[in-house]
């Protein structure tokens, strides 16, 4: 019988690693990301997801970003109110995100994202290092 639960790993080795780039730059990254995806047509995709039948209370619609726009599509929120609770409420879940994985145990935590070449570097560091295939 199959039992849901966290069975160990068994046959690899896993290595953690979490990115910690500087608050402020996250934030701006965030509201970068969230500018970008209302600019890009989430609010239209709303409006058509909406007069192809979608109910306005499907799950889909209580996600981050889709909740404000179906609110700009029926009239309840402006373009930039729905913007700004987004970009609000999108900071507020990566921090809560942050708080949650500050407390898994062995994470290799690298300052910084993970586009930057020398976060990669580090990473890359590490993995030799837990390998032993790293150069003295």
């Amino acid at each position: 019988m199959f039992e849901l639960g966290r069975d160990p790993l068994s046959g690899f080795r896993t290595i953690k690693f979490g990115l910690a780039p500087a608050r402020k730059l996250l934030q701006e990254r965030l509201d970068a990301r969230t500018v970008n995806v209302f600019a890009n047509g989430l609010v239209e995709e709303v409006h058509a997801l909406l007069a192809a039948g979608v109910p306005a209370d499907a799950k889909a619609f209580e996600s981050l970003g889709y909740k404000q726009a179906v609110q700009v599509v029926q009239g309840r929120l402006s373009a930039a109110e729905a913007l700004s609770s987004t970009q609000i409420e999108t900071r507020q879940y990566a921090k809560r995100q942050a708080t949650w994985f500050r407390k898994e145990e062995g994470v290799h935590w690298l300052k910084g994202f993970g586009d930057d070449p020398a976060v990669q570097e580090q990473a890359l560091e590490l993995v030799e290092k837990e390998l032993g295939t790293g150069q003295p």
